[in-house]
């Protein structure tokens, strides 16, 4: 079948999102089907590329006040009717609920097709860096509410990773036919099983001692504030490290909060770490950490799950669902330092628990191995061909 996508972005940009995206089009290809991309550019004109025999066309886009590394793209009329002329979709698969998702069904309603849209996020994380604010208004994310639940309601079928995502948008009015599909993982790579760890605890010169792990891009959304301000108390009680994997805008400003605090010591920013070393990663540290309060799934907590890792979630959105407190880590309560430290003290502190929650983690994760997620895209595209009644809830 012939698959045409839509996403703001596409890797080198690196988020949950593009990642989750290049591997469903590089699995999606692998199994005999062709796929285009249109995304947004990582450089400074349009261009056309190729990966893994996935075909992207890297369109134009306006500066991003929000995000420095990515654009805002944009394709007129005319050159997505090209595009879709040269491809001859079958499938129209939206991974953004904006201007290209807008263009796509602009498509459905010329020739037909049918659409799916998978959903990556909560209105209020977009409200708030529409207002620049750490509480967005309710007005402004009332606002975003109703438009993606009207964006959505045009797609004959949306995809959540979680049911608290999918929950969340049926209470606000979405009547579309809905699936919940995992992001997924790579359950293969992502193991406890360590192979050739030590070169990348010199690579990245990680601190002696025990290692608490947070892996994502640096911005404002994700509450690293949280984790850094846990630090006093968690290095006071176990000369713990702070390890923050990551790049993004937020980075100058947790830094010098972090000089602020006289943590630098204990915190230690590592930067982009590739994919290739990232298992290795989770398997030198001892607990995953994550403070976001906007989660719709976590990928970073996935992975940490697959290596046996104990996790510290916020009990915020999706994070409960793949955190069990007192089972494979500790829910805390959003926004709070003390909690934070206190549970991530308990996990360093009784390598018997460490250890069982590690254990337990690794059997929730499997039903999240990604091969389940592309067979589950796999069907959802024969279903679509299959006419409307194939997409029905």
């Amino acid at each position: 079948m012939r698959i045409l996508m839509a996403s703001h972005a596409y890797p080198p940009t690196v988020s949950g999102v593009t990642l989750v995206v290049q591997k469903v089009a590089r699995a999606m290809v692998a199994r005999g089907h062709a796929v285009t991309i249109i995304c947004g550019s990582d450089g400074d004109q349009p261009y056309r590329d190729e990966d893994e025999g996935v075909r992207l066309v890297r369109v134009r886009g306006l500066s991003n006040p929000w995000w420095k590394e990515t654009t805002i793209p944009f394709i007129n009329r005319k050159e997505l009717d090209e595009i879709v002329d040269e491809v001859r979709p079958e499938i129209l698969h939206a991974h953004e609920a904006f201007l290209l998702a807008l263009r796509l069904l602009r498509v459905k309603r010329d020739l037909g097709l049918p659409t799916l849209a998978t959903a990556y996020y909560v209105p209020r994380f977009a409200a708030r860096y529409v207002t620049w604010d750490t509480e967005p208004k309710n007005s402004v994310e009332s606002i975003v509410w109703a438009y993606t639940t009207w964006v959505f309601n045009q797609f004959d079928h949306i995809a959540f990773a979680t049911k608290a995502h999918r929950d969340a948008f049926l209470s606000e009015g979405l009547k579309a036919p809905t699936t919940i599909i995992s992001n997924g993982i790579d359950t293969e790579r992502y193991s406890p099983v360590a192979n050739g760890d030590g070169d990348v605890q010199a690579r990245y010169g990680l601190p002696p001692g025990p290692r608490i792990l947070f892996v994502s891009r640096l911005m404002r959304d994700k509450e690293i504030d949280i984790l850094i301000e846990a630090m006093p108390r968690v290095y006071a009680g176990r000369q713990a490290h702070l390890l923050l994997a990551g790049r993004g805008d937020d980075r100058p400003r947790l830094e010098k909060l972090v000089d602020d605090l006289g943590l630098r010591h204990c915190v230690h920013f590592l930067g982009f770490v590739t994919e290739e070393d990232m298992p290795a990663l989770y398997r030198v540290v001892d607990v995953f950490a994550i403070a976001s309060l906007y989660e719709v799934q976590s990928l970073p907590t996935l992975q940490a799950l697959a290596t046996a890792l104990p996790v510290v979630a916020a009990n915020a959105v999706a994070l409960p669902e793949i955190v069990h407190d007192g089972v494979n880590g500790f829910l805390v309560p959003p926004a709070d330092p003390e909690a934070m430290a206190g549970a991530i003290l308990r996990i360093l502190g009784d390598g018997d628990l460490a250890a069982r929650m590690g254990q337990a983690g690794l059997k929730l994760v499997q039903p999240h191995a990604e091969s389940h997620t592309f067979d589950q895209y796999e069907a959802l595209y024969r279903q679509a061909l299959s006419g409307p009644a194939g997409l029905s809830p």
